[in-house]
């Protein structure tokens, strides 16, 4: 009887070992699976404020595509509208074309037809050439001509300086001359009325010189 208490008293303390043992594990268990799931909370919690900023990049990345896409529709339909302008400008550029083309033939013809012009006008220009050749000789001579004329129209000129110097003291001896002149004049003038006065005042024959009064 005492051995049976001492066995149940032995398994009653085992029973009570591992129950504690147990309990402790499971405490330790559960300790760190809360600690491991407060470190997965504080990461979702993590990985959640990074998929909001995310959303919210996505967000603007969202508003910023459709900002473009109404763009791209506005310049699709300004492109259309170009297109149409292009198109009529396409039409009025080939009928420019096409009276470009036109106006190059004809413009061709006239070079041709000028071409010729240029030819014969070349022929006139080696005539001129000749005939300026010729003018230019005669020309040389003229000067040389010219030179020998300006040469003896020095001379002369020397000559008339001479003349007009001549010329000059001639006049004055002239006017000498008249001065003298009038002098006498004078003079025979006062004889004459002396002469006069003279033979007025002879009484009975006068003498033959009172017949010049």
């Amino acid at each position: 009887m005492s051995l049976i208490g001492r066995s149940i008293n032995l398994a009653l303390a085992l029973l009570i070992c591992l129950s504690v043992a147990g309990t402790a594990g499971a405490t330790l268990y559960y300790q760190e699976s809360v600690e491991e799931l407060d470190a997965e909370n504080s990461q979702l919690r993590q990985q959640n404020e990074r998929l909001r900023e995310d959303l919210r990049e996505t967000e603007t990345d969202l508003q910023r595509a459709r900002e473009r896409l109404r763009e791209l529709n506005e310049s699709l339909s300004t492109t259309r509208s170009d297109v149409g302008q292009v198109s009529e400008n396409l039409e009025e550029t080939e009928g420019q074309l096409e009276s470009t083309e036109q106006e190059l033939a004809s413009t061709r013809q006239d070079l041709r037809a000028s071409q010729q012009r240029v030819e014969e006008l070349q022929g006139e220009v080696n005539t001129l050439e000749s005939r300026n050749d010729q003018l230019r000789s005669e020309v040389s001579n003229l000067e040389s001509t010219n030179r020998n004329l300006r040469d003896q129209r020095d001379e002369l000129q020397a000559d008339v300086e001479d003349l007009n110097d001549e010329v000059s003291q001639l006049e004055s001896d002239v006017n000498s001359l008249e001065e003298r002149n009038q002098d006498l004049r004078n003079e025979n003038q006062q004889l004459r009325r002396a002469l006069q006065d003279a033979c007025a005042a002879i009484n009975g024959s006068k003498p033959s010189g009172c017949g010049l009064v």
